[in-house]
């Protein structure tokens, strides 16, 4: 969730970068007193939360020339706003919600939330005195709905790395996370679907389906460590 959130402004409005630049243009005397400003542009935006009109797509390409526009004390980014640990409502409103990648981390947070019941009540001296209609409420319930909110946000990390709805990027490693999180997300969806039948088969399926989605996650989060080492950083050339 706070990637999600400072996703923004590390990727569109550049205000990292002009830290970095009046740190380096404070060192070095200038003819007219002025340095150099880096204000959001929305030509050269590629989020998708540009485009208003639906949550799949290509960004909404506007031609509105901020070249032009002075810069006053109203756009100049905030000291503050290097990192957000909770967006305003007009943020969520206005951006957020319109974003793949916030989305899919609501939804995950919120799966993961509703699965920590489960978690609760599996502990020794609580599962083994549930009646069997307490346990399908508490303990197997709540797997299901955090396990759909879990495929839920692998399918939208898929969806937020692909040019359109329909067509995989298997070249980016961004998409391979999302999909590994879809199959343990399946998985543990359809462990507690298994778990509602009292028979062997089908608790040893259960367990099966844990096991190969826990396996799934390991291999996502694996991927992801290595998609976090591939962050391309923002050069700053030396001033001559």
């Amino acid at each position: 969730m706070l990637e999600a959130v400072n996703e923004n402004r590390a990727g569109c409005f550049g205000y990292a970068v002009e830290s970095v630049l009046e740190e380096r243009i404070d060192k070095v005397e200038t003819g007219n007193g002025s340095s150099p400003k880096v204000v959001p542009k929305d030509l050269a935006c590629t989020h998708h939360h540009q485009n208003k009109r639906n949550l799949v797509g290509e960004p909404h390409q506007t031609h509105r020339d901020t070249s032009s526009t002075p810069i006053s004390d109203k756009q100049q980014p905030s000291k503050n706003d290097s990192w957000v640990w909770c967006p305003s409502w007009v943020e969520l409103k206005t951006h957020y919600f319109h974003e793949l990648g916030f989305i899919a981390s609501l939804s995950q947070l919120f799966g993961a939330t509703v699965f920590w019941i489960s978690g609760f009540t599996a502990l020794p001296g609580i599962l083994n005195v549930l009646s069997p209609g307490l346990s399908d409420g508490i303990f197997w319930t709540p797997q299901i709905i955090g396990g759909t909110g879990f495929i839920v946000s692998g399918w939208l990390f898929m969806t937020e790395n692909q040019k359109h709805w329909w067509l995989p990027a298997p070249t980016v490693l961004g998409w391979h996370i999302g999909a590994w999180n879809l199959i343990g997300g399946i998985g543990f969806t359809l462990c507690p679907a298994f778990g509602y039948d009292t028979s062997s088969w089908a608790q040893y399926q259960a367990s099966c389906s844990t096991f190969w989605g826990s396996w799934a996650f390991l291999i996502g989060s694996l991927i992801q460590l290595y998609e976090s080492l591939e962050k391309t950083p923002v050069s700053v050339e030396p001033l001559a």
